[in-house]
């Protein structure tokens, strides 16, 4: 199959043009970040071009960031995308008459079993949080296609390196266009990309050197005209297209926590605190050289004719000759320390505490000693959540509803749902995960503040200013109660002209009977 560039994306060498503009604009990052993974997480940089296997911690000292970034990456995949729970539901858009919200929403109800079915037994879960380990230091990206192996999921996800990641931004500070480049064995482009259309010289290379890596550069790229998202596989040595491919929705999900105006690039948490992992680095490193100097000391010898300091090694039950034992006079003398350095204790202390605190691995401090008490524990989770929604809401429009919009199509495409659109107009996407019903504990604490107040008045006023019967569903919809346990406005309607009919029956018994 012959692939052409759609014209209004232009020509092979405008869109290379274009990808070496991004990688431009990111090399002046590169060295800032791969400083922020050197300190974090040496095992996950790959910016160097190091052989495999080989060590990548050697300059380690304090591994305080370390754990952080990993306990950081965990805690953020609990908070906003908890394995095997719904963290999103879809509900009726703006345009959606009220009378007509309860019967749509058993539908979407259906609809969101689905998705999450599907991406609760997909790869979701392991490589999100790969893609949240990059999040810490600056840009996570992953992509979401169609699976091409059978499974009980139609969903496959891919973590992507930071390293081979190339963003371009729209004009509303939107990521729209993205770039990535391969170094690909030759053998899997016709795996990666089904029917592609290799040159000559490439199918060559199949044949003759099949583990010979490939420059590939892909490139996601959006149109504005058509709001469609073309997939462009190019051969970057022979400038030759060899796959293209249009989707409604971009497979690629990069996000950010935090952004600076001008910036295509996030600034992550470990980038925030980097000066403090460095300093605690350090002050770790003397702290190790000093316990050296400490159990083996440093010694001064003579050079007498008995002795030889070039040759002489110093180790536990050794015998050493020495020419002179007078302690007025010794060959062999310790050399004294300035002082000791137990100040950096002190130091470490503070600096590992303000490194866990940005990346969240201690959330509660030291919970052993003294005891803490049910309320100061509480009160410590809504300052947590208040300190994580503040951080992580970015996340829930470039990461989760992404994600929720790129499933729908996928699905939706497949057949596997009915053809609905999640515009916020038809169909909009409201956040249940953790962090979201956390938002929601402030209604709560409202509403039970208003009921004990209320009450106060009196039943009969209570009830006259107030819906009862709606506050039970609304309480049910803040605490993430499953929409099949409540009951909807028609039933709650039909309950309650039963019960009016019940009790009118029974007002005429009564009169019968008296009557009688």
């Amino acid at each position: 199959m012959d692939y052409k560039i759609p014209p209004k994306l232009g020509t092979i060498e405008q869109l290379i043009k274009r990808f070496e503009a991004a990688k431009a604009r990111k090399a002046p990052w590169l060295s800032h970040i791969k400083e922020c993974y050197e300190y974090s997480m040496p095992q996950r940089d790959n910016f160097a071009n190091q052989a495999k296997g080989s060590k990548k911690n050697t300059a380690i000292f304090d591994s305080t960031a370390v754990n952080g970034v990993q306990k950081y990456a965990s805690r953020l995949q609990a908070t906003l995308v908890p394995p095997w729970r719904k963290w999103s539901i879809l509900t009726p858009g703006s345009e959606i008459n009220e009378h007509e919200k309860d019967g749509v929403q058993a539908q979407l109800d259906k609809v969101t079993d689905i998705i999450f079915d599907h991406i609760n037994h997909s790869n979701f879960s392991t490589q999100c949080h790969e893609a949240f380990l990059d999040l810490a230091v600056s840009t996570g990206a992953m992509t979401i296609k169609k699976s091409s192996k059978p499974g009980s999921s139609m969903l496959e996800f891919d973590s992507v390196p930071l390293a081979e990641v190339y963003p371009e931004e729209g004009p509303n500070s939107t990521i729209e266009t993205v770039w990535r480049e391969h170094q690909i064995p030759a053998r899997h482009i016709t795996r990666l990309w089904p029917g592609a259309n290799i040159s000559t010289t490439l199918q060559k290379q199949q044949t003759d050197k099949p583990d010979l890596k490939v420059e590939i550069i892909e490139g996601t790229v959006y149109e504005p005209d058509s709001g469609l998202y073309y997939i462009c596989v190019i051969e970057k040595k022979e400038k030759h297209i060899c796959f293209t491919e249009e989707y409604e929705v971009s497979p690629w999900i990069v996000f950010r926590e935090m952004v600076c105006p001008g910036e295509v690039m996030g600034r992550g948490r470990v980038m925030q605190i980097l000066p403090d992992i460095k300093v605690a680095n350090k002050v770790t490193e003397y702290s190790l050289r000093n316990a050296a100097l400490a159990i083996a000391g440093i010694y001064t010898a003579q050079d007498d004719g008995v002795i030889n300091p070039y040759t002489m090694q110093i180790a536990p039950g050794m015998v050493i000759p020495v020419g002179s034992n007078d302690h007025t006079n010794p060959t062999l003398r310790p050399l004294d320390r300035a002082g000791d350095f137990q100040v950096s204790e002190l130091v470490l202390a503070d600096l590992r505490e303000r490194i866990n605190k940005a990346l969240f691995a201690d959330p509660y401090g030291n919970t052993e000693a003294p005891v803490k008490s049910a309320t100061e524990m509480s009160l410590r989770s809504q300052e947590l959540l208040m300190d994580a929604g503040s951080a992580f809401s970015r996340l829930q429009s470039e990461f989760i509803e992404k994600i929720i919009k790129s499933a729908v199509y996928i699905l939706r495409e497949a057949g596997k749902i009915q053809n609905i659109a999640v515009d916020g107009k038809e169909v909009t996407i409201k956040h249940t995960s953790p962090l979201a019903r956390a938002q929601d504990q402030e209604d709560l604490v409202a509403m039970q503040q208003f009921m004990q107040m209320g009450a106060g008045f009196g039943p009969e006023a209570f009830a006259l200013g107030t819906k009862i019967e709606d506050a039970v569903s609304w309480i049910g919809q803040k605490l993430g109660i499953d929409q099949k346990l409540l009951r909807t406005e028609d039933e709650r309607k039909q309950m309650q002209e039963q019960a009016a009919q019940a009790m009118q029956q029974q007002q005429q018994q009564e009169q019968l009977a008296n009557g009688q």
